[in-house]
């Protein structure tokens, strides 16, 4: 997977807060060269741009599509997004267990989704060794706390990411989403159809 992001740098959390970050104007490339590398599982390779610090979370096998390739937790839950977050329920966003899963990317063409529902990170296709590891935000986030602008450059790239909440069901089509965000989407739905005005002929 090429996935080209806008990486967000943590900054130390201030009282009260799990963390801040700052977005990164800077173009994203797959970290072929000029990277450190870290192995946090049998599974996994940590890159990390030996220049900017831009993490990603490569593939060490190979994972077929539908596969559960690993479950997760969360260490600390939230009642707002921030840039570590993946959010898991209304004013629920939970930060990740094992850290080192913060390292995957946003692609507007991923290969893996984190299922809130099941807690397990599935491949949404066949992922290769050295494939990088990446979900589309919005799968999991209703509003994001910081959004950015996409550079990918793919014909399916949606360009400004800033959670489902802002994206149409024609954006969305074909997307595999969170439980959350599916019923997120009903009700906006919901919510719209009743507010329309009624039909005069009627």
């Amino acid at each position: 997977m090429s996935a080209h992001t806008i990486a967000f740098a943590p900054l130390a959390a201030p009282s009260g807060r799990c963390h801040e970050k700052v977005v990164c104007g800077a173009d994203y490339r797959p970290l072929v060269s000029g990277y450190k590398t870290e192995y946090p599982a049998e599974w996994a390779e940590h890159r990390i741009c030996a220049t900017t610090g831009h993490n990603a979370l490569y593939a060490c096998k190979h994972f077929k599509a539908g596969e559960v390739i690993m479950a997760f937790s969360y260490r600390s839950m939230c009642d707002y997004p921030t840039y570590l977050t993946v959010q898991v329920g209304e004013d629920k966003h939970i930060e990740l267990s094992p850290a080192w899963l913060e390292h995957v990317n946003h692609s507007c063409e991923p290969n893996a989704i984190f299922n809130t529902t099941t807690f397990n990170f599935e491949a949404l296709r066949d992922i290769e060794v050295g494939d990088e590891l990446c979900f589309f935000y919005p799968s999991t986030e209703w509003a994001m706390d910081s959004p950015f602008q996409c550079k990918c450059g793919k014909p399916s790239c949606l360009g400004y990411i800033a959670g489902a909440s802002q994206l149409t069901r024609e954006q969305l089509s074909g997307r595999r989403l969170t439980d959350f965000i599916a019923n997120k989407l009903d009700e906006r739905d919901a919510g719209a159809s009743s507010s329309s005005p009624c039909d005069s002929s009627q």
